[in-house]
């Protein structure tokens, strides 16, 4: 029995690494803030934004971000100009995913789309929008690197990433799948627990359920673009590990959307849901609609179908450890989630400071993933056995 592991920002930001969208947005306007201040005429230029007319120069006690920003000009009668416009949308609408972004480029390609049936004027064209696009994952690309320059992984527990197998979370058919791999005639105390744990369940004593197995093969499958993934590999594969289960598996780890500053795995930021209703008219399109569309930029690299023969291999357990499982991977998450290998979906949510949990928001986006939704009953973990995120 195998595990794939897909590991999203939150992981990242659980690690302490200032790796979210609000971090990077906050970033691109302090850097332009603080060249506002900086120089002498009461105006700015760059590739993003045009600044103004302002009467008075703007200190960084007062302007920190772009609604300060904003505020302190309308106080001074200054004003400011995308250039970008797609910096634009990001900067004024109020989102805290990377998902949202990539929606938000989405949405931009089908207004266009819309514009051009109708016959209206538009405000950009395809060509215009990539290139804005191109010029925000460039920044993207510079800031994490800067972040990771200066970052130092903390201390590594594997509190959730070595867990064993629990019967809890499989499907039935998981579960009789399970007691068939584990027939091993050399460890006949892994068939009597399991037996042992049936037979409880059997009698609704469902306490203590864990098998004491751990997955033979697991992949790091890693929506990230950082390292802070093959740097826990390297500490799990050491001999001073917590954990010597680890010692047993074979792990691998996988840039499904490229890595930071690698032309051989360029990274994959764009859209990645082919179901939805207007994909047609973007494949007619064809040409510069379908730069961003994620299955095409899969296939620079081998990743996905190292992906797919590794679903194929045996029967998995999937953990969720920081993926928000949005519209914007829906594809990828589709393959894995509806695979009859696939036995077990183990979200691991966020708690927030008033104590309140993501699980209900990762679980609707898994659900709008599963065109059989009796399936998706099965494998998804009931809250109830599920825990908090903690890496």
């Amino acid at each position: 029995m195998n595990r794939l592991i897909l590991v999203g920002n939150g992981f990242d930001l659980a690690k302490g690494l200032e790796s979210g969208y609000q971090h990077f947005i906050d970033w691109m306007w302090k850097n332009i803030i603080d060249k506002v201040i900086n120089i002498r005429p009461n105006s700015y230029e760059d590739d993003f934004v045009i600044i103004d007319n302002y009467s008075v120069k703007p200190n960084a006690e007062t302007t920190y971000d772009y609604k300060t920003l904003k505020e302190f000009l309308q106080r001074f009668n200054g004003s400011i100009k995308f250039k970008n416009e797609f910096f634009g949308t990001i900067s004024k609408q109020a989102s805290l995913n990377w998902v949202d972004i990539e929606t938000a480029y989405f949405n931009a390609l089908k207004n266009i789309l819309q514009d051009e049936k109708a016959g209206k004027v538009q405000k950009q064209d395809i060509k215009t929008l990539n290139t804005n696009f191109e010029q925000i994952k460039h920044k993207l690309q510079e800031y994490l690197t800067n972040q990771l320059i200066t970052f130092s992984l903390p201390e590594f527990y594997s509190t959730n990433l070595s867990e064993n197998f629990n019967l809890l979370d499989f499907t039935r058919k998981g579960v009789e799948e399970f007691e068939k791999e584990c027939q091993d005639p050399n460890d006949s105390s892994q068939i009597s627990r399991i037996l042992e744990i049936k037979n409880k369940m059997k009698l609704g004593d469902y306490s203590n359920c864990d098998t004491y197995i751990f997955p033979k093969e697991i992949i790091f499958l890693n929506f990230n673009y950082t390292d802070l993934i093959p740097q826990l590999i390297k500490i799990i594969k050491t001999n001073d590990n917590p954990s010597d289960k680890w010692q047993k598996s074979k792990i691998e780890h996988i840039y499904i959307h490229g890595e930071l500053n690698k032309t051989e795995n360029p990274i994959i930021f764009g859209y990645g849901d082919e179901n939805d209703e207007i994909q047609s008219e973007i494949e007619k399109r064809g040409g510069d609609y379908l730069n961003n569309i994620k299955t095409i930029n899969y296939l620079k690299t081998a990743n996905y179908k190292k992906v797919l023969s590794f679903l194929d291999s045996a029967n998995y357990q999937v953990f969720i450890m920081g993926h928000s499982c949005g519209l914007s991977d829906k594809t990828l998450l589709k393959t894995i989630f509806e695979h009859p290998n696939c036995i077990s979906i183990r979200p691991f949510y966020y708690i927030d400071k008033k104590g309140n949990n993501n699980y209900d928001d990762i679980v609707k986006n898994i659900y709008r993933t599963f065109t059989d939704k009796a399936l998706m009953r099965d494998k998804v973990v009931n809250q109830e056995y599920c825990s908090e995120l903690k890496v």
